[in-house]
């Protein structure tokens, strides 16, 4: 999708989307280099830490593919996923500096993670593997808490399909590139991988800053601090505000559905398919990439689908059915050529609802002036199902085996798509 170049827009024209001093433009044009940046090493980490790293580690400290291991590595990451986005939200929606509310934010948390990502290469035991896993997940979602508030505080209403593409093709081109860093340098499945995310997360945080600076919030009203207050904002209630409860569902359900299947793939690779586990780490950068590629294709083909009819249920439908079906490829066969086109299917219905993510979340936000603390909130539904998926997941795979981590994720795919239908504020 071609990107038209405006260079600025005045401050009054996103009052609606966040508080702004008055007078002050915002600067679009370098957002649309900083934002799908920002959401490129965001998402590349995600996919190499929880969906390689991981995995590859408790195999290395435990001798075997121990999904039970895996599970209990990953479940303080999910505990501190949920806490992380929106406390960091709340805490940059009440800062008051020269460098604005979101940058210092950005910037410290940034640094910290590549502290714990240094820490988690180095762990000897699951259980600190664990803890450093779970203070890891804590400052990156503090990070993603100020990166993607940056999206309603400074694009306009008008522009938020844009925010969403430009938001899809950082999430699809940084999961492909996390992909394909194993496909091609298999190497990096060890403390190299950790360094390297380390840097690039860091480096990152600081290019935002940099390129793309936040406007100085000192002048913005400032709140006293009451205790109780800022941990109501912790809660957004359904019975008052449906359409954000549903879309919130919603999401939940379908990043659910497709991380789900993804924190298993080098174990499934080995376990259900059969391969040795050095085969299986290329293998399984080369099927992430594929549906990485996928999920790039399904959203540049929707998002200007999506921008003209601006009927977004439709296509939210559309990919979780798309999901679901897809999941039925790998169910009932299990050779690496039926993983691929499992993939790739799989992918394409994916990156159809990311193509409608972002504009169908800053819909039904419910305070403009607390954006970042509501979408955090919100980020809760994309990074708790991402380390969640590997403490769920090794419950089914112990149960139920692969076929039956296929068939759970194929109906938690189909309630995400049916949540939005509720939806008074979408089409």
């Amino acid at each position: 999708m071609a990107l038209k170049d405006e260079t600025s827009i005045a401050a009054s024209t996103v009052t609606s989307t966040g508080p702004t001093p008055a007078g002050r433009p915002f600067r679009l044009g370098p957002l649309y280099f900083t934002v799908p940046l920002g959401n490129f090493v965001l998402y590349a980490l995600w996919t190499v830490v929880p969906g390689f790293l991981l995995p590859i580690k408790v195999q290395q400290l435990t001798g075997t593919t121990d999904v039970g291991a895996l599970g209990l590595a990953s479940t303080l990451g999910a505990v501190t996923a949920t806490l992380g986005n929106p406390a960091f939200g709340q805490f940059s929606d009440r800062t008051r500096s020269r460098f604005g509310r979101r940058t210092p934010w950005l910037v410290a948390c940034a640094l910290l993670g590549a502290v714990a990502l240094l820490l988690q290469s180095a762990a000897s035991t699951i259980a600190l593997l664990g803890l450093t896993y779970g203070a890891t997940s804590l400052v990156i979602n503090g990070f993603q808490a100020a990166l993607t508030a940056i999206v309603p505080d400074r694009f306009p209403e008008r522009k938020l399909g844009l925010a969403s593409s430009l938001m899809g093709v950082g999430l699809n081109t940084g999961v492909l590139a996390g992909s394909l860093l194993f496909t091609f340098y298999p190497s990096f499945a060890g403390p190299s991988g950790y360094y390297l995310m380390a840097g690039l997360v860091v480096a990152t945080a600081f290019a935002v800053a940099i390129i793309s600076p936040d406007q100085d919030s000192r002048e913005l009203p400032h709140e006293p601090f009451k205790l109780g207050a800022f941990l109501r904002g912790f809660w957004i209630s359904p019975r008052q505000y449906p359409d954000f409860a549903w879309v919130f569902l919603a999401r939940a359900a379908l990043m659910l559905g497709y991380f789900l299947t993804m924190a298993f793939g080098y174990y499934a690779l080995q376990e259900y398919v059969g391969m040795s586990a050095d085969a299986a780490i290329s293998a399984s950068g080369t099927l992430s990439a594929a549906s990485a590629v996928a999920s790039i294709v399904g959203a540049t083909v929707t998002a200007p689908l999506a921008d003209r009819s601006n009927r977004l249920k439709v296509f939210v439908l559309v990919s979780g059915i798309g999901v679901a079906l897809s999941l039925m490829i790998p169910l009932l066969s299990r050779s690496y050529t039926d993983m691929m086109i499992f993939n790739i299917a799989n992918g394409f219905a994916f990156g159809v609802y990311m193509a409608v993510d972002t504009a169908m979340v800053n819909r039904v936000l419910p305070h403009a002036e607390d954006a970042a603390k509501d979408l955090g909130i919100m980020n809760m539904a994309s990074a708790f199902p991402q380390v969640l998926s590997a403490s769920l997941g090794a419950l089914v795979v112990t149960t139920m085996g692969y076929r039956g981590l296929f068939a759970v994720s194929a109906v938690i795919a189909l309630i995400g798509a049916c949540a939005v239908l509720p939806v008074r504020k979408l089409r």
